[in-house]
């Protein structure tokens, strides 16, 4: 029937849009994919090119300081198509200002890696345009009062030690301040012992990236449960994740040309 086909007809044109977008902005495409709110792409397409679709990413290699080389941190991310540019708004306990990411540098964008969506539970947009969850961090003897709204996932701590070999990229989950949300540092894992008795592990993890005298280059690591601990570089520490071949591959191409010395 006539109305079988019209509705044929707009699943492919769906379908092409789809298709455009992703080949534009393929970070947001992962986030509105994941989240089930992409039902109309022509319109999601017209909402991104006005600056009205805003997901939650994270941000390879942030304004691109040696104090972030080899991570990745979740900010808020906007398209500006007549700067041609994507804005960063970083997620953080203190004010920073937004960096402007190029179009240029859409390789520097991710959505939260598909291997821990299932745990972490990442979220896109709500329906009116914002994050979907918000909470206000609750840390024991703190008073929340201080500590400011956050989306859910990059608060929440990787549990577990699936898929992780050593010898092989990974991930750490690591933050600076208590209020701020976890970012993810890359390096290979040297070494990792389970706990007796226990859903803890320990892990070595090698930052090549510093030099072998930086106290930076190696950091054990206890974790496994759903704990936010202490971290020898100062900060604290949440989970690991595996990398696979392809994401360890794309990490190589932030490795700093010189040691970073800090």
């Amino acid at each position: 029937t006539s109305r079988t086909i019209s509705g044929q007809v707009r699943l492919g044109l769906n379908h092409i849009w789809r298709d455009l977008y992703a080949r534009r902005w393929r970070a947001f495409a992962d986030c509105l994919n994941f989240t089930d709110r992409a039902r109309d792409w022509r319109s999601l397409y017209q909402t991104t090119v006005q600056g009205k679709c805003e997901c939650t990413l994270e941000v390879f290699d942030r304004e691109k300081m040696l104090g972030f080389a080899m991570a990745a941190m979740p900010a808020r991310v906007q398209y500006d198509v007549i700067a041609r540019a994507y804005v960063a708004r970083y997620l953080s306990a203190s004010d920073v200002e937004p960096e402007i990411i190029p179009y240029a540098e859409s390789h520097r964008l991710r959505f939260c890696p598909a291997s821990v969506r299932p745990q972490l539970q990442p979220f896109g947009l709500s329906p009116d345009g914002g994050d979907a969850e918000m909470q206000l961090t609750h840390y024991e003897g703190q008073d929340t009062s201080l500590v400011p709204a956050l989306p859910l996932y990059p608060c929440r701590v990787l549990e577990g030690t699936e898929g992780l070999r050593v010898g092989h990229g990974v991930e750490l989950q690591w933050k600076m301040q208590i209020g701020s949300p976890f970012g993810w540092w890359y390096g290979k894992l040297e070494e990792l012992r389970k706990e007796p008795d226990s859903q803890l592990s320990r892990a070595t993890i090698i930052f090549s990236h510093f030099p072998t005298t930086s106290p930076w280059h190696r950091l054990e690591v206890r974790f496994g449960d759903s704990e936010l601990r202490s971290c020898i570089f100062g900060g604290y520490t949440g989970g690991i994740r595996a990398t696979t071949e392809a994401e360890s591959h794309h990490w190589k191409r932030f490795f700093p040309r010189e040691p970073v010395d800090l």
